[in-house]
């Protein structure tokens, strides 16, 4: 039966790589590029393995937690941040399929905006995997799903069972294969694979679907989520290393907004009448000789005491 179910897997693949038309910046035939494709899932297919149990062992103890049991508890995670919108996949290297053959919740087409989404963590992963492929964009294929959807593709998909269904907890996204030029597989095979030896993901790589089964790895969940929070905030930074040997001059801005006495000098506070003061004081300082070798928070300890002598000058009693 294992033999079998191998060579159902791979004549699907086929029947896929046919069916669709041949990347144009291939270079290659559908046989020579069946041939490419298959050889490197075989070649993945340890890892794979390995990758599919750690995915079971270190997940399965919170599915009862995370898994989104239906539609409604989609719409409810989308509505309390559990769950986060795909960002404008142009500006992110992304192509998620939303009309043709096989488009993101095609179960389920009049709520597909709905399962263009994941967990905070899950974007990240997808946007840090896609900012580091140059060859061409990234075709995402599956994010969110819930257990009934799931259900559903039991029926035409044999990838869909699984013990631990990381779609169903919005904790993996799959990455087609099938419209993707050669060269640009090869290279998100590669990116894939150095994350991997990062210990950042767990890849399965699926033959039957022709798709990389991509999961954050639970100890960089948190670091994901930084990477979604910054990636909406100001763009993906990862093409501007970071020289922690340039000099730095720290500038401070501090918005005064209450200024309160001691509780033992309350009352002759209050006596005085003092106007409040609202005040916004920016100060630079020069850049230190060394500035590695300086104590930022010593200068900003400076700073605080010199601001408080201005304030207690304003302040004085009359």
């Amino acid at each position: 039966m294992h033999v079998v179910a191998r060579s159902a897997q791979a004549l699907l693949g086929a029947a896929l790589l046919l069916a669709s038309p041949l990347p144009a910046r291939a270079g290659v035939n559908h046989a020579e590029y069946f041939d490419a494709v298959s050889q490197m899932m075989t070649e993945l297919a340890p890892q794979s393995a390995a990758a599919a149990i750690a995915i079971r062992d270190t997940y399965r103890p919170y599915l009862d937690f995370l898994v989104l049991r239906s539609y409604e508890q989609i719409q409810q995670a989308l509505g309390n941040g559990g769950l986060v919108p795909l960002p404008d996949p142009r500006r992110f290297n992304l192509v998620p399929p939303l009309e043709g053959t096989s488009p993101i919740g095609e179960k389920d087409l009049g709520n597909q905006d709905s399962y263009l989404s994941a967990r905070a963590a899950t974007i990240g992963c997808l946007l840090r995997i896609a900012s580091l492929v140059t060859s061409g964009p990234v075709e995402v294929t599956s994010l969110v799903r819930h257990t009934g959807y799931q259900n559903t593709l039991l029926a035409t998909n044999v990838n869909a069972t699984t013990e631990v269904p990381m779609h169903t907890m919005g904790l993996a996204f799959d990455i087609a294969i099938v419209n993707t030029p050669l060269e640009t597989v090869l290279e998100i095979r590669d990116v894939l694979q150095r994350m991997q030896d990062a210990g950042d993901i767990l890849v399965i790589g699926e033959r039957g679907q022709l798709v990389f089964h991509v999961v954050p790895h639970p100890s960089r969940l948190g670091y994901f989520s930084e990477v979604y929070a910054g990636a909406m905030e100001a763009g993906l930074p990862f093409a501007v290393p970071v020289d922690l040997t340039l000099p730095l001059a720290p500038r401070v801005t501090a918005d005064v907004v209450s200024l309160e006495p001691m509780p033992e000098f309350a009352a002759e506070w209050w006596d005085a009448d003092n106007v409040p003061v609202d005040q916004t004081v920016v100060v630079t300082a020069a850049a230190p000789a060394d500035a590695l070798e300086s104590s930022y928070l010593e200068q900003l300890g400076e700073f605080v005491v010199s601001a408080w002598e201005k304030m207690t000058r304003w302040t004085t009693l009359s």
